[in-house]
């Protein structure tokens, strides 16, 4: 991330892009227009309602609604688990993982076995929502340690997820909490498998990449910490899609912590004629098109961050990773990230 904004991001988030667009008009597909829009203020988004989804079908083509309904994890319940959770200094991260290929890449014909578990060296792990998961491939499994969290997974052209919530009863414990990924399915990585963790801590800086292989299947995390006051939080996700040389557009949706569907994000990124600098701009509506916001920030080197602003004035924060495509017709490219309310008094 830009090192302006990395205390806010070290303290609790990073924000999912939202994508903007004017009541009347998508968002403009080649690269004058979008250079023009990039000079005006807000990038010409207006603070008007929209149709749902701004009444573009692109949005279909993101399959980011398949999140499955909550989930009831019986580990949740487990007496050490409600032990832990009433812990006065308890700490609680909301994260979400996604692996595969998290553009859609049709010409992937070599399927992935990701099947393992997520293990966590204190405290607990609590499955909250499947992402993409299709059955007799993506299941969860028994669970009989609050530590393991079992799955089995296959990917080829699109990818998996969870959502999970992650408590540490110790968090000024020495010894850092840790998330792991294990894979002990020769061939999938190498002899033995994968077997790789993390900080959970890192997890709040911005998606953290946790492997990547030779087909470009990867495994991105990212996490926000519980609220200790009653600012929202949560994650966004879409396509960065690359219109010409230096700009292009974003589509997207809103999610909050636990992955509930808050809304859609649309809007323009490039670099402004004038002085050079890359800027996006773009428009958060709630899904039923009531207008939620606008968004304007910076991005550069595969990270974005930016304010969220509303009728009132600044309302929040953004920020996350991105990856371009090709130029061209194709809605691909990818951006995950988090977003935080800053405005909590009310």
């Amino acid at each position: 991330m830009m090192t302006t904004n990395h205390r806010w991001m070290t303290t609790l988030t990073i924000a999912t892009l939202m994508l903007g667009g004017c009541t009347t008009a998508q968002p403009a597909d080649d690269g004058a227009a979008i250079s023009e829009a990039l000079e005006l203020d807000n990038g010409g988004f207006d603070m008007d309602d929209e149709l749902p989804v701004f009444g573009d079908l692109r949005f279909d083509e993101l399959s980011l609604d398949e999140v499955q309904p909550e989930l009831i994890d019986p580990m949740e319940t487990a007496t050490e688990v409600a032990i832990m959770s009433e812990r006065p200094d308890a700490v609680v991260v909301h994260a979400q993982i996604h692996w595969g290929q998290l553009r859609w890449n049709p010409s992937v014909e070599t399927p992935r076995n990701w099947t393992g578990m997520f293990i966590v060296n204190r405290g607990a792990i609590i499955a909250r929502r499947t992402v993409l998961f299709e059955g007799p491939t993506d299941n969860l499994l028994p669970r009989h340690d609050p530590r393991l969290l079992p799955f089995t997974s296959a990917t080829l052209p699109h990818h998996d997820g969870l959502v999970v919530t992650i408590i540490d009863p110790e968090p000024g414990s020495e010894e850092p909490l840790t998330l792991a990924y294990v894979n002990d399915l020769p061939g999938e990585a190498g002899p033995e498998g994968d077997h790789l963790a993390v900080p959970v801590r890192s997890l709040l800086d911005g998606p953290s990449q946790l492997l990547v292989d030779e087909l470009g299947n990867r495994m991105v995390a990212a996490g926000t910490a519980q609220p200790v006051d009653l600012c929202e939080r949560g994650f966004i996700a879409g396509r960065w899609h690359r219109v010409d040389e230096g700009r292009g557009i974003f589509i997207g949706q809103v999610r909050g912590h636990l992955g509930a569907l808050r809304g859609h994000i649309r809007g323009i990124w490039g670099q402004r004629p004038s002085d050079g600098s890359r800027v996006f701009f773009g428009k958060y509506i709630n899904a039923d098109g009531v207008f939620r916001g606008l968004l304007r920030g910076s991005y550069a080197d595969g990270h974005f961050e930016g304010r969220w602003l509303d009728r009132s004035g600044e309302r929040g924060v953004i920020g996350g990773e991105y990856r371009d495509d090709a130029p061209g017709p194709e809605v691909g490219g990818h951006f995950l990230g988090a977003w935080r309310e800053l405005t909590c008094d009310r």
